[in-house]
């Protein structure tokens, strides 16, 4: 397969609106995670007076335990950003090694794993997580918990898609070459078969992340009659929203800054993940 020049890859990938509004997008994101609470440096658990309506000493007021919401909402996007990276991290590995040697191997190994893969996919990824996150202490439910139960679950649909991937692509002729070489499984699949689905990868790795931060919110919401954590993030900001009833008494701070930012951050993922295909198919390129 033959490399991409970094000149073309950079030309394809900003000429392509898509891909920019994402990435642009998320870079702010970002940034305000990173930056955020150097810039505004206010202990997000320090307590004030309570329901204080947005101000130049509180640009995004207090919550009804009279925290600082700006403090909260710039923390809560590193936790979000966090969760989301691991959660994909896990979902990609996973999926990507029991699918790899599914399609590879076939016969009983293939029906074995996909065998266990269907019984996860059959089951809603969200109550597995939703029922492991109930029976857990409330003091251990952090964000890395989170991501890592989001994560473990979310991975079968893709397996299933690089299991059918590795079996089309093995009756190719290169690999039957690859084979006549000497190649064992490893060397074939890293060297003749990942390059080739390397776009889907990227996109699959972009799925994941949003998906993981918006799950996380919905769970995050399900466990809200249980006892609050001490954890923050975009999910546990609309949890407390929820708590304090900010939707009937118009607190707005407490709910759009969260809300926005999920939906932006998934938008902007989903975005990069379609921007990307162009750079490795030819054919979807703009003349």
């Amino acid at each position: 397969m033959r490399s991409i020049k970094v000149p073309l890859a950079v030309y394809v990938m900003f000429s392509n609106k898509r891909f920019v509004v994402g990435l642009v997008t998320l870079i702010i994101i970002v940034l305000m995670a990173v930056v955020g609470p150097i810039v505004y440096p206010r202990n997000p658990f320090e307590k004030r007076e309570q329901f204080l309506p947005p101000s130049l000493e509180h640009p995004l007021g207090t919550d009804g335990f009279g925290r600082d919401v700006l403090a909260i909402f710039l923390h809560s996007i590193n936790s979000s950003l966090m969760i989301g990276l691991v959660a994909a991290i896990i979902s990609l590995a996973i999926g990507l090694v029991i699918g790899a040697i599914a399609g590879i191997k076939g016969g009983l190994v293939d029906e074995a794993l996909m065998s266990f893969t269907n019984i996860i996919l059959a089951i809603p990824n969200w109550l597995i997580v939703v029922l492991i996150a109930s029976f857990l202490p409330v003091e251990s439910r952090g964000p890395h918990i989170m991501a890592i139960l989001l994560g473990a679950f979310a991975w079968p649909w893709f397996a299933r898609a690089i299991r059918a991937m590795f079996m089309s692509l093995r009756q190719r002729e290169f690999v039957a070459l690859s084979k006549m070489a000497g190649y064992n499984d490893i060397r074939l699949v890293f060297e003749d078969l990942l390059p080739l689905i390397g776009p889907y990868i990227i996109n699959a790795f972009a799925g994941f992340m949003g998906g993981a931060i918006a799950g996380e919110a919905g769970v995050a919401m399900l466990l809200s009659g249980q006892p609050m954590t001490a954890y923050l993030s975009l999910g546990m900001m609309l949890v407390f929203a929820n708590h304090f009833m900010a939707y009937v008494t118009g607190a707005w701070w407490l709910f759009l800054p969260p809300g926005l930012t999920i939906i932006a951050l998934t938008t902007s993922l989903s975005l990069i993940g379609v921007g990307l295909e162009p750079l490795f198919n030819p054919r979807l390129r703009e003349s």
